[in-house]
């Protein structure tokens, strides 16, 4: 098997890529028929792109990608890997947010060994396959989008003062700032519309990294989780809010609805584009978004020792 790790060595410490690799080093040394290669992004979303090349060249051989970063170096590296029930994938975090690891509950923490993480087995896991790219966590649209466009555009930097002092400004930016709009959503053979401040469509249970959005998930049933704010008043925002990083879901379950379903497709009913957010990463000016599980189509790793 090769081992190919796509490192973001703008993640976590400074000194992460260098010290990844010392440790790669040390492994291999101890393990003579370890065979492994390691990448540097160049930019944001580069991950993408140097998939596909590595996918290309390693054809023919049992695969297994590292995705070295947080969470939009997993969505980046997943959109560029063909054959995503072939390939292994594995995360290794050190990013902002680590969101989907939140299903491994307290052996979140054992994905940061990079040791296990080599010489754990791949679980088959479900994902979310849509018209613009492939998540992993969750699909977003509406309060939340907005978060991450100003996160992404005046917040991220902030993050030296911790990890969510970002996400809680753009939280609170939102909050202000969010208006709900018209949307039509279709899941399986159902349909609702109306005044939609947020749209939640999780395949993991957790969103920027303190946001609770869905009591539990089961990355292996096949199915989707699908929360909607219908008809907000603008007071009960920061109270959901609230409730969502509190992980008070029953109170969460007052303001919202909450649904299980395989397809989604969502619009808005004035045919103007929005922006989505796919596992942190924001997709703008889309004017349709069609989405549907794909069930355990993905050999996804997990750490020695490990069972969901």
């Amino acid at each position: 098997m090769i081992h190919v790790f796509i490192v973001n060595p703008y993640a976590g410490k400074k000194t992460f890529a260098d010290d990844l690799r010392g440790k790669l080093a040390d492994y291999s040394r101890t393990h003579r028929n370890f065979k492994y290669f390691v990448f540097n992004t160049r930019c944001r979303g580069y991950e993408t792109e140097l998939a596909k090349e590595i996918c290309k060249s390693f054809e023919n051989e049992r695969l297994r990608i590292y995705c070295c970063g947080g969470s939009g170096t997993l969505n980046h590296t997943i959109n560029g890997v063909d054959n995503l029930e072939k390939r292994e994938i594995a995360f290794y975090p050190c990013g902002l947010t680590n969101d989907f690891l939140k299903v491994f509950g307290e052996n979140e923490k054992k994905f940061e060994n990079i040791e296990n993480l080599i010489e754990g087995e791949p679980i088959a896991i479900d994902y979310i396959k849509s018209n613009h790219g492939v998540a992993l966590n969750t699909v977003s649209l509406g309060l939340d989008s907005l978060a991450l466009k100003r996160f992404e555009e005046d917040y991220r930097v902030l993050s030296i003062f911790g990890k969510q002092v970002p996400y809680n400004l753009s939280l609170f930016y939102a909050a202000v700032a969010a208006k709900p709009q018209m949307y039509e959503v279709r899941f399986d053979e159902n349909v609702v519309s109306g005044w939609i401040t947020q749209l939640l469509v999780g395949n993991g249970n957790m969103l920027n990294g303190n946001l609770h959005i869905f009591e539990k998930a089961d990355v292996t049933d096949g199915e989707l989780q699908m929360r909607y704010f219908l008809n907000w008043r603008r007071k009960r925002i920061p109270k959901a809010l609230g409730y969502m990083v509190a992980g008070q879901m029953d109170e969460v379950d007052k303001l919202s609805k909450c649904e299980v379903c395989s397809k989604i497709a969502v619009r808005r009913m004035d045919n103007a584009a929005f922006a989505i957010n796919f596992d942190g990463e924001l997709i703008p000016n889309i004017t349709e978004c069609r989405m549907e599980v794909v069930r355990q189509g993905m050999q996804f790793v997990v750490p020695k020792g490990v069972v969901l």
